[in-house]
C-alpha cells in the first residue's frame, strides 16, 4: 500500500478506536440510554466508513492480480507454443516476486437438459474462504537462503548483590541455543486437456486461481492446526498449552463468570508465566473461538437497557478490547478458546507461491497439460516462547476460576 493509501486508513482505524472508547467509556459509567444509542451510530458509522475503504483497496488488489495474469499469458503465447511443440519445458507464473484428484476435462460439467457441453456451461470464481488476514498476525518474513535458524539467549546462575567495603562481588552469567528449522512444501497440480481450455472461455485462469486460493486456505489452516509431525508444520494451536489457573482458582463466585473472566483468565496466565526470573512478560495480540460462541457471546449480549453490549461485533465480526482483538473463526470448534501473542509464531517465506506450466509423461500425444501450484516456507516458535500460547476449552477454564 503505497504512502498516501495508509496514512488515509490509519487516520480511519484512529477514528474509530476512538469513538469505540467512548462508548466503553459511557458503558462504564452506565451513562443515559440515549448517549449510548448515539455512542453506538457513531461506532456503526465510523466502522462502515472504515470497512468500505478496506473492501475497495482489496478490490483494486484482485483486479491487479487478474490483470498481470492475463499479461502473462499474452506475453508468453509463444513460449508456451513452442514448449508444446517441444513436448517438455514450463514457465512460472509468480504474481508476488483426499478425495481422488482427476483430470479436468470437458466431460467435466454436466447439465440437465441434453444440450452442447459448452454452450451449457457459465464458468465463475469458486466461493472459497480467505484466511490470509491471519497470517498478518504472525511475524512474517522472507529468505533466499536454504536454511534458517534462530537463537534463544537463556540466563543461568548468579546475579547482582550489595557488596560491602572490600567483600567480594557475585559473577552471572548466560547462555545461548541455535536451533535449525527446516523448510516445508505446499503443493498440489491440475491435469487440463487442450480441448477444455480452448472451448470454455476463462477455465485456465479458473483453474490457477482455485491452485492458489486452495494453497493459501492450507497454508493457514497448516499455520494453525498442522500436528508437526514428520513433513508437517507445527500449527500454533499445537503450540498451545491448557490454561493454570494459579492464583485464580477458585476465586470468582460460582456461576458468576463470563466469556471476557475467561478470555482475561487466559490473558493473566500468559502474563504472569514467565521461564526465568525478570523475564519480559508475553501479551496476547488475539483471541480465536468458533462463529456459534462469537455469536452467543458477543453478538448478541446486551447491557442493561438491552442495547448492544459490543455493537462492533456484528459490525466488523470481531471485538477489540484492551490491545486484543476477539474474533470468530470457522476452524475453531465450539467450546473451545484460542488465546496467543501471534507475533511470536514466524513465518519465513522461502520460495513464494507459484504457478508452473508443462508437459509431464505423454501428456504431449494425449493433449493435456499439467498446471502445479507450489511453495516452501519456514515456521518456528521458539521454545521459551511457547509459553504465550493457550488453547483450550472455555467451561474448563470457566470451572477452573470459579468457587465449587
Amino acid at each position: 500500500m503505497d504512502e498516501e493509501v495508509k496514512k488515509i486508513q490509519e487516520g480511519l482505524e484512529a477514528k474509530f478506536a476512538l469513538v469505540q472508547k467512548n462508548l466503553q467509556d459511557l458503558q462504564e459509567v452506565s451513562a443515559s440510554k440515549e448517549k449510548l444509542e448515539e455512542a453506538i451510530k457513531a461506532v456503526k458509522t465510523q466502522g462502515t466508513a472504515l470497512q468500505d475503504f478496506i473492501d475497495g483497496q482489496q478490490k483494486a488488489k484482485l483486479e491487479t492480480l487478474e490483470q498481470k495474469f492475463s499479461a502473462f499469458l499474452k506475453e508468453n503465447k509463444e513460449k508456451i507454443k513452442e514448449i508444446h511443440k517441444n513436448g517438455s519445458g514450463e514457465i512460472v507464473f509468480d504474481p508476488f516476486t483426499d478425495k481422488a484428484v482427476g483430470t479436468i476435462t470437458t466431460g467435466s460439467g454436466t447439465d440437465a437438459e441434453t444440450v452442447p457441453v459448452v454452450r451449457g456451461a457459465n464458468l465463475g470464481s469458486f466461493n472459497l474462504r480467505n484466511d490470509n488476514d491471519l497470517l498478518s498476525l504472525c511475524t512474517t518474513s522472507s529468505t533466499s537462503e536454504p536454511s534458517a535458524s534462530y537463537t534463544e539467549m537463556i540466563p543461568k546462575e548468579g546475579g547482582y548483590a550489595f557488596v560491602a567495603e572490600g567483600g567480594t562481588k557475585p559473577q552471572a552469567d548466560f547462555k545461548w541455543e541455535t536451533r535449525y528449522p527446516t523448510p516445508k512444501k505446499v503443493a498440489a497440480y491440475e491435469i487440463l486437456t487442450e480441448e477444455a481450455v480452448t472451448d470454455y472461455t476463462r477455465l485456465e485462469s479458473i483453474a490457477r486461481e482455485y491452485l492458489q486460493k486452495k494453497h493459501d486456505l492450507f497454508k493457514v489452516n497448516a499455520v494453525f492446526f498442522a500436528a508437526g509431525t514428520g513433513s508437517l508444520p507445527t500449527g500454533a494451536t499445537v503450540y498451545g498449552r491448557t490454561f493454570v489457573a494459579g492464583d485464580m482458582a477458585g476465586e470468582l463466585p460460582n456461576g458468576s463468570t463470563n466469556i471476557m473472566d475467561v478470555i482475561n483468565a487466559a490473558i493473566t496466565d500468559i502474563y504472569t508465566t514467565q521461564n526465568y526470573t525478570d523475564e519480559s512478560h508475553y501479551m496476547p495480540n488475539v483471541v480465536m473461538v468458533s462463529p456459534i460462541d462469537f455469536f452467543l457471546k458477543f453478538q448478541s449480549a446486551k447491557d442493561g437497557n438491552n442495547l448492544p453490549l459490543y455493537p462492533q461485533a456484528s459490525l466488523f465480526n470481531q471485538v477489540n478490547i484492551g490491545g486484543v482483538t476477539i474474533r470468530p473463526w470457522a476452524k475453531i470448534p465450539a467450546g473451545k478458546v484460542f488465546v496467543a501473542d501471534m507475533s511470536k509464531y514466524h513465518v519465513v517465506n522461502y520460495v513464494p507461491f507459484s504457478i508452473r506450466i508443462g508437459w509431464i509423461n505423454s501428456q504431449f500425444i494425449t493433449n493435456e497439460f499439467t498446471m502445479l501450484g507450489e511453495s516452501r516456507f519456514y515456521q518456528y516458535v521458539k521454545n521459551l516462547d511457547q509459553n504465550a500460547f493457550i488453547y483450550d476449552d472455555i467451561a474448563t477454564i470457566q470451572a477452573a476460576i470459579e468457587a465449587a
